[in-house]
């Protein structure tokens, strides 16, 4: 708990960090979030849920999706467009909840390569956080990583790369037991 409320200092003073929580099921990954997020509050930092689910079929960047659309839920429509800004059109072809909430939105300028297009949606996403968190610390917490699709982890490894700067702090967890050197998690 020291480390985690460490790290929520650091991001609170503009230096964002990640945290992973890595252990067996059971063992008290997500207890230990949820006291970190208890005491993250009262210090007005805006504490946000991502969970990966277990079965197939959920979209990709589910978890992330999650995030956005509770910020979402919390803002008013001028400071999702103050902090998304050009961004919006990008993040709303992943979170059409964007695009209800910024009434009138052009879709984005088509990019055939897809490795092209995945990191103008990663930049979007990571601008869009990283102004929010300007205006209100954010604590990302990222739920049961060992679950998640291969894009989302690519997401969580170009934010982790971007938010030195900024007053994120990410928060992942995840089961380490069977996590082979080919699971997605690991490569990340």
């Amino acid at each position: 708990m020291e480390q985690l409320t460490a790290a929520l200092d650091d991001a609170m003073s503009g230096r964002g960090r990640i945290v992973m929580l890595a252990g067996e099921p059971g063992i008290g990954k997500t207890r230990l979030s949820e006291e970190l997020a208890a005491r993250a509050v009262p210090l007005t930092v805006r504490v946000i849920w991502g969970r990966c689910h277990e079965r197939v079929g959920a979209p990709p960047y589910w978890p992330w999706v999650q995030v956005i659309r509770t910020y979402l839920s919390t803002t008013t429509e001028e400071e999702v467009e103050r902090h998304a800004g050009n961004a919006a059109a990008v993040i709303a072809e992943v979170v059409p909840e964007v695009a209800e909430k910024i009434p009138g939105l052009e879709p984005p300028t088509r990019i055939e390569d897809q490795e092209s297009a995945r990191f103008r949606l990663f930049d979007s996403i990571t601008t869009f956080l990283k102004s929010a968190s300007r205006s209100q610390p954010i604590a990302i917490v990222l739920e049961d990583l060992h679950w998640a699709d291969k894009p989302s982890l690519m997401l969580l490894e170009f934010l982790a790369k971007s938010i030195s700067d900024s007053r994120l702090l990410i928060v992942g967890t995840y089961r380490d037991v069977d996590l082979n050197r080919r699971h997605p998690l690991a490569e990340v």
